[in-house]
């Protein structure tokens, strides 16, 4: 009957917190392998949202990876399970957000501050009452210059202040205010082409 139960135990696939109490407790790849095929492509859309190229994010998600291993055990696990399964995602998103912007901040800086005149976005200004569905952002974000959607993912999507971004980013707070302004004028401008080029093979 013991030998029963021991093959059931190892049979049945792991709970969430079976999988992390494995990587804390008894350093399995049993645990580590549940946690990276569960969460990859999770990862991967939170990478993608601030590295556009496919190389670079999958350095970035394999890198996000190591970290959440190394940090594992000062996780804090809620008693319920939907909660658990919540915090776990957010620590997750946390993780992969920051490796990121680190990973952008080793690119040269004039490469990553380069950016979109003001002069060129003027003419394509539109009223803030302007509605882009959740969808259409997330499509036209890869267009945008990589400092830019850091900041608009940043701001709009994990919550940051632009203190926070400023200090994240080695930037003045006003730079990332400046630079959040020219990101939704500039996806204004985009989703504007978009519609346009839309609604003329449609009409």
């Amino acid at each position: 009957m013991k030998i029963v139960q021991q093959y059931w135990k190892k049979a049945r696939p792991l709970t969430l917190r079976e999988a992390l109490e494995d990587c804390v407790v008894g350093k399995s790849e049993r645990g580590k392998s549940f946690v990276y095929k569960k969460y990859y492509g999770y990862v991967m859309a939170v990478v993608l949202r601030y590295i556009s190229t496919e190389m670079e994010a999958e350095e970035a998600v394999n890198e996000s990876f190591v970290k959440v291993f190394r940090k594992i055990a000062s996780f804090e696990m809620h008693a319920d399970e939907s909660a658990l399964e919540k915090t776990f995602r957010s620590w997750l998103a946390r993780i992969a957000v920051n490796t990121s912007i680190d990973l952008l901040r080793t690119r040269k800086p004039t490469s990553f501050l380069e950016d979109t005149s003001d002069e060129e976005l003027k003419s394509h200004t539109v009223v803030m009452t302007d509605r882009l569905g959740v969808e259409d952002i997330m499509k036209l974000l890869t267009r945008l210059p990589d400092i830019q959607r850091s900041i608009f993912n940043l701001f709009e999507i994990e919550g940051y202040s632009h203190e926070e971004i400023g200090t994240m980013l080695n930037i003045p707070e006003s730079t990332s205010r400046t630079y959040l302004t020219r990101a939704k004028q500039r996806l204004r401008k985009l989703y504007i082409e978009e519609f346009s080029v839309s609604h003329n093979i449609h009409s």
